[in-house]
Order: structure tokens, then sequence, then C-alpha cells
């Protein structure tokens, strides 16, 4: 192959591709932009959100307020829950006029003098944010209500209120610093990473096949003293080049997020919204060695997908259909990645290192969250170039097929 020939296709596909603005626009900037707001947005949102909650007052809708025990609306006072009289507070958390009901019993005061056993009946609605953030104040109150008033009954008794916790549990995170600090939301970078690299190229690989063939101009290319490996390889170094620059670009975005953002916002949350910041990936740490492996990994997507992307646009008679031919490969990604979430209940074997896409995305995973492993690496990367080489010899005999070239 002569390398003069294939850089001039290359160049010619590129120029071809950046004739188009949008394709700058969403090739390169929308990636850097949408992921620190995806990566942060979401959980420096949630964040805010529960400091707000906690701090503000809380209606309660109270049946028989006249009957809860003073100490009680103290520990609500202190969670800052305001309760108010409700005659129906199931209908009123129903209605949406509040977002939390309680039920007092009838007597509870004098029965709980007498030692007996009472039940209060909370009502909120469940899925809703707001609510269950209002539930988790009334129950940290009712809680330390009932530890108070079991506590003086054991005194009362002469007995010792530890005697009711024979034995504690100090729970221990034993995770790394990546592990901890990527959160629940780690899942969004290499779903990201990936999406992009198939968004990035497509374009430029629909342009060079079925494009072509809708112009009339794939057929000067044949006719031309061009060898047709110099063709497909040509014309897939310019669609992994766009995918490439893509994915380059949500990296960089990752970076952004994982750092400057991280230190400018995060810091200034504190308490509980800080936690749930925290819990969602907001303290994300990015390393040098995480950001070159996942660049690696990256090239080696972005070339399988590019190789898959000619072979099957070239079976396409135009722009459209073409179109219609890629739309579902992003479900090749979006299926691992939603796998992805529950692969700590999964017993994932080393062959699944071997799977095309799904291994890459889960390395991927690893990297972000510090747990790549020098075997899944080897492994991940080896099957990924056998791939590449598949792909482009279909790739190649599809260029080579006068009923695939020709097919209008």
């Amino acid at each position: 192959m002569r390398w003069r020939i294939i850089s001039q296709i290359t160049a010619k596909e590129v120029l071809s591709t950046l004739r188009d603005r949008r394709a700058i626009v969403s090739n390169l900037l929308l990636p850097l932009v949408l992921l620190p707001v995806i990566m942060l947005g979401l959980p420096l949102l949630l964040g805010s959100l529960f400091n707000r909650e906690q701090a503000s007052e809380t209606p309660l809708a109270v049946e028989n307020l006249a009957e809860l025990p003073p100490e009680l609306g103290e520990q609500l006072a202190l969670a800052n829950v305001e309760p108010y009289a409700q005659d129906d507070p199931e209908a009123a958390v129903r209605n949406e006029e509040a977002d939390v009901g309680l039920t007092v019993p009838a007597g509870m005061v004098q029965r709980l003098s007498e030692g007996e056993q009472v039940e209060v009946v909370l009502y909120s609605k469940q899925g809703n944010l707001e609510a269950e953030v209002a539930v988790s104040k009334v129950r940290r109150a009712v809680d330390a209500f009932r530890q108070e008033l079991v506590s003086q009954r054991l005194r009362r008794a002469g007995l010792d209120p530890s005697l009711l916790e024979p034995v504690s549990v100090q729970a221990v995170d034993a995770s790394t610093v990546a592990e901890r600090s990527s959160g629940q939301l780690s899942w969004i970078i290499p779903f990201f990473i990936a999406i992009w690299t198939l968004v990035g190229g497509q374009m430029t690989a629909i342009d060079a096949t079925a494009g072509e063939k809708e112009r009339g101009t794939l057929e000067s290319l044949l006719v031309a003293p061009v060898k047709r490996s110099e063709v497909v390889v040509g014309k897939f170094l310019a669609t992994m080049l766009f995918g490439l620059s893509a994915a380059v670009m949500a990296i960089l975005g990752y970076v952004a997020g994982g750092t400057i953002l991280r230190g400018l916002v995060t810091s200034r949350l504190g308490g509980d919204g800080a936690e749930i910041v925290e819990l969602l990936g907001g303290s994300l740490q990015v390393t040098p060695s995480s950001v070159i492996l996942l660049l690696l990994s990256t090239l080696l997507l972005a070339a399988t997908l590019a190789a898959l992307l000619l072979g099957v646009t070239m079976f396409a008679r135009s722009f459209k259909e073409a179109q219609s031919y890629v739309a579902p490969l992003s479900f090749l990604l979006i299926l691992p990645v939603m796998a992805l979430q529950f692969a700590d209940l999964l017993e994932l074997g080393v062959g699944v290192y071997l799977v095309p896409v799904v291994n890459v995305l889960l390395l991927m995973d690893e990297i972000v969250t510090g747990g790549a492993r020098a075997a899944s690496v080897a492994l991940t990367w080896g099957s990924l170039i056998v791939v590449i080489v598949v792909l482009l010899a279909l790739a190649l005999r599809n260029f080579s097929r006068e009923r695939v070239i020709f097919r209008t």
C-alpha cells in the first residue's frame, strides 16, 4: 500500500466532513461541554436540593396533634419539622397538600406513661425525592424520641440502657480512594465516551460510502489508479480520526469535570449535601495514568467502530438508508452500559474481556473506578486488535464486490 495515496484519501474525507460546520459542533464542542455538565450538574443539583430541604422547615400534617408528646415535639423542632393539625393526613399527602403526614393514637401520652406500646402511622408518597427527605427528618426525630423513652424506662427499672445493644457494628469502607470517589454515576463516563466515538465517526463513514454513491463520485475514485485496500484504509483513518476526536473531547470534559469544577463547586457544599455529591461521583479522582489508559482504549474503540461503520454503510444505497443502518448500532453501546450498572451482581469471568465493545466499556469503567488490572487491559486491547483486522477485511471485501458498490 502507498501511504501517500492513503493520506490523500484521508485528507479528502476529512475536508469533506469539515465543510459541514455541524460536524465541528457535534464532534468537538458538545462532548467537551456535556460530560462535565452531566457529571457534576446532577450531583450538585441533588446535593443543593438536599441541603435546602434539610435546612428548610418541613410542614407535618398531624392527626390528634394535641396527643403529641412534648418530647417528640422537641425532637421534631430540632429536625426543622413544624407539626400542624390535620384531620386526615393520609388524604392531605395523597392530594399533595403535604409531603408527609402523621397519625398520633388517642391517649398517646397517657399510654406511654403507663408503659404501653403505641404505634404512630407515617404517610408519604414513595418515589418522591422531596417527600423522602421530609420523611427522613421525621423518622430521625421519632427514632431519637423512642431511644430516649427506652432509656428512661430502663433507668427507672434499674437497668443499664446498653443492655439492649450487647453487640455494636462499626462499618468501615474498605474501597480505594478512586472507587469511593467515583460514585454511582461513574458508568456515565464510558457510556459518554463510547457514544461520542460512534457519533463522531458515523457522519464521515456515511459520507465516504453511501454519500459518495449518492453523488456518483465513488465510481470515479474506484477507476482511478488506486488500490481498493488504499481506499478502504484512507476512509477508515478519516472515520477513526473523527470518532477519536469526539472521544478525546469527551475525555477532556471528564478531566475538567473531575478536577476544575470539583475544586470550585463541590467544596462549597457542606454537610449532607456534600455527602450526596460524593455518593453520586462529584468527587471523582482523575489521575494521569487513568487518562492515558482511557485514551489508548478509546483509540482501539474508535478503530473498531470505524471499521464496523465502513462495512455497514457500504451496503446502503443512499445517505438516508445508511443512517437507518447506523442507528441500531447505538444499542451495541447502550445495552452493555446498562448491564454495567449491575456488574457487581453478575459473575463476570475473564471471558467477558474477549467480547468486543463490552470489554472496552467494562475496562473504561474499571479505569474510572481505579480497578483496572493488567490482565483485563491486555485481553481487551488484544481482542480489539483482532476484531479491527477482521472488520477491515470485511470492509475491504465489500469494497471489492461490484454487487455492493453498484447497489442502487
